[in-house]
């Protein structure tokens, strides 16, 4: 995505916000390998235990979903090897103290499948009757209920969404459903707490607010100014009841898979993010335009809204005859039908699918005229290009000299990421004002009815990460994003490598390499407000702050790289493709894979690689720059450097 900037207030000493490695044991080949392998775990309270008597043994012990989960709760029932516990599933995979969106996520499942089968009418914006998705997912334990996030209502009631839930099945068999608040992770009264001050709003913890209170936020502020004075104006406010509970008519086996059904019709609409700007569906003139970072996609379908939440898709969009159904994954079939009572001149049916899996902010699904072609590369890969017919013809040109550069693009960023993981890559261009662009997974979306070739490779690199190797949390949206500004410094110094001579001659690899410094030492020189908040621990309003979530970790990549080497570098970024490709990483998996192609590897330079990290992604300072600033940075940089004259770290 592209960033949305605001300023915080910056503390008044630099404030660490996660435990230094340092702190741990000293990283070794060894324990590097076992880190790769360990099993974090993340909170999930359970309710409401039944015993339901089996004959497949003891049950596996409670977990929140397939993302990594940091506490497991509950226990096999004592009257005997036969009896297996069952119990609510979790209403969020947050953990205690989260303050960006706690509410979202469900546990007790694996997200495994999702069929959307949409029934749309552009004309009246309305989702219709036979309008559904169904959800396949497994069981991580035995279920007596579980939750899918859906905000069908808001109090933007011009554009925001207001749906209705018809019916609700499990297996075919009808299921009892309700809307429930969150309460804040970890709440130790539990899901179903009746305390209204586990059910707040905050952009902080605690939720402070009017009555000062001292919990945990259970939701983060719906905005509607992007002003940073009224950035607490929510604090204390109760969070909607967005968590659809869904009740089954007996429990659901721990290890079992099953099928979800929820037909709803309506209106679908925007969400209101932390900091005013808003995501989601947006009403176009012929139909609907997707661009859904971070939590929007609830606003138009129901889900397991986490980044970890990542099932594959098939999309049976039934619309109007002539409009144009454009999803992720490939086109496999267009399906006219005839005149009905829903749709007098016809529809059509348009069948995309992924069998890739996708995370739930990437999930790509606009309606509209638009004008789509197809072409195959030369490894493969079908490209798509799709723009709304409205954009004037002159600007539908240049747009499309930009649209074509997209398979030169991956072939360029390939070489630093690898292989592309994807069978397929394209861009949608729509004409409703979005407040960013979205790297949509293999359909990127640009809004405004224009596209920029910079921002085409900050999304395009994307697709590798944050869509192949999905964030594991919303504090982790820095990893990602500092990685695909990173391909905008590239696409820089492509430019002046290209001035030079070209990538074949010596003094076109130089004005590359030259480029990448003059870059990070612009960004390190600055006074502003990329030190004054740590990237791993932003608010909801600072979020997506250019300076923070965007250019500073962008800055520590290309020190990292004159740390680690070009080589080096680039080997690290496709090692963790390999590793985590398809799933998610979080912050300490990141680094270690980096330590892993330290050229040093002695323990002192382990120990500063480590402050590197808590220093450029852990760490807010004082304003002013200076030393109010990461104090490791690397060869050839501006700043401290990393290596001393012989070539260690002592």
């Amino acid at each position: 995505m592209t960033f949305r900037a605001h300023s915080e207030v910056s503390p008044l000493k630099p404030v660490v916000v996660h435990r230094p490695r340092s702190e741990g044991p000293r990283l070794t080949r060894e324990t590097i390998r076992g880190a790769l392998l360990r099993v974090s775990v993340r909170v999930a309270v359970v309710s409401s235990l039944v015993v339901l008597t089996a004959s497949v043994g003891l049950a596996t012990p409670v977990s929140a979903s397939s993302a990594p989960a940091r506490t497991v709760l509950g226990t096999v029932a004592s009257t005997g090897p036969a009896a297996v516990v069952c119990s609510a599933g979790a209403h969020t995979l947050g953990t205690l103290g989260d303050r960006l969106y706690p509410d979202t996520g469900n546990g007790g499942y694996r997200s495994v499948h999702t069929n959307v089968d949409m029934v749309y009418a552009a004309a009246t914006n309305l989702f219709l009757a036979g309008n559904n998705v169904e959800l396949t997912d497994q069981a991580t334990q035995c279920l007596t209920s579980f939750s899918l996030d859906f905000e069908r209502t808001s109090a933007d009631t011009v554009a925001g969404p207001n749906m209705t839930v018809g019916s609700v099945t499990v297996d075919g068999k009808p299921a009892s459903f309700s809307f429930v608040q969150p309460t804040y992770p970890g709440d130790p009264a539990g899901q179903n707490d009746p305390n209204p001050a586990a059910h707040e709003v905050s952009q902080t913890d605690p939720v402070g607010g009017p009555k000062d209170n001292p919990l945990p936020p259970a939701c983060s502020p719906e905005l509607t100014s992007t002003k940073a004075s009224l950035q607490n104006v929510q604090n204390g406010d109760q969070c909607p009841a967005n968590k659809l509970v869904i009740t089954p008519s007996k429990p659901i086996p721990s290890g079992a898979t099953f099928t979800t059904v929820v037909s709803y019709t309506g209106r679908p609409g925007v969400h209101h993010d932390g900091d005013g700007t808003t995501e989601g569906w947006f009403r176009s003139s012929d139909g609907g335009f997707v661009t859904t970072e971070p939590v929007a996609s609830e606003d138009w379908m129901p889900l397991n809204d986490f980044p970890t939440g990542k099932p594959t898709y098939d999309f049976y969009d039934t619309v109007g005859a002539g409009l144009t159904a454009i999803a992720n994954g490939i086109l496999v079939s267009i399906t006219p039908h005839p005149a009905d009572s829903e749709f007098a001149d016809g529809s059509t049916t348009w069948h995309w699918t992924s069998a890739a899996p996708i995370a739930s902010y990437l999930v790509e699904d606009s309606i509209g005229y638009y004008t789509l072609s197809e072409h195959t590369g030369p490894t493969g890969i079908v490209f798509y290009e799709a723009q709304d017919i409205s954009i004037p013809a002159a600007k539908q040109k240049k747009n499309l000299a930009i649209m074509n550069d997209q398979e030169e693009i991956t072939d360029f960023e390939s070489q630093f990421n690898g292989p592309y993981p994807f069978t397929s890559a394209g861009i949608i261009i729509g004409t409703p004002p979005a407040s960013f662009e979205e790297e949509m997974q293999t359909m990127i979306t640009f809004a405004g009815g224009a596209i920029g070739t910079s921002v085409l490779y900050h999304e395009n690199m994307h697709q590798w990460w944050g869509d192949n190797v999905t964030e594991s949390a919303y504090n982790m949206t820095f990893y990602k994003e500092g990685l695909a500004t990173l391909a905008q410094a590239f696409y820089t110094a492509l430019l002046a490598e290209n001035a030079a001579g070209g990538p074949s001659s010596a003094a076109g690899k130089a004005a590359f390499e030259a480029s990448l410094v003059r870059q990070f030492d612009q960004r390190y020189a600055s006074a502003g407000s990329a030190w004054d908040g740590a990237p791993s621990n932003p608010t909801p309003y600072t979020y997506f702050s250019d300076a923070t979530t965007y250019e500073r970790p962008m800055a520590a990549y290309i020190a990292l790289r004159q740390i680690l080497g070009a080589a080096n570098f680039d080997s690290a970024l496709q090692e963790i493709q390999r590793i985590y490709g398809g799933g998610n990483i979080d912050e300490a998996q990141l680094e270690v894979v980096f330590h892993q192609w330290m050229p040093n590897q002695s323990d002192s330079c382990s120990q500063r690689l480590d402050d590197f990290f808590t220093q450029w992604f852990d760490t807010a300072y004082p304003k002013g720059g200076g030393t109010n600033r990461p104090q490791i940075t690397g060869p050839g940089l501006d700043g401290p450097g990393f290596y001393n004259a012989t070539g260690g770290c002592s």
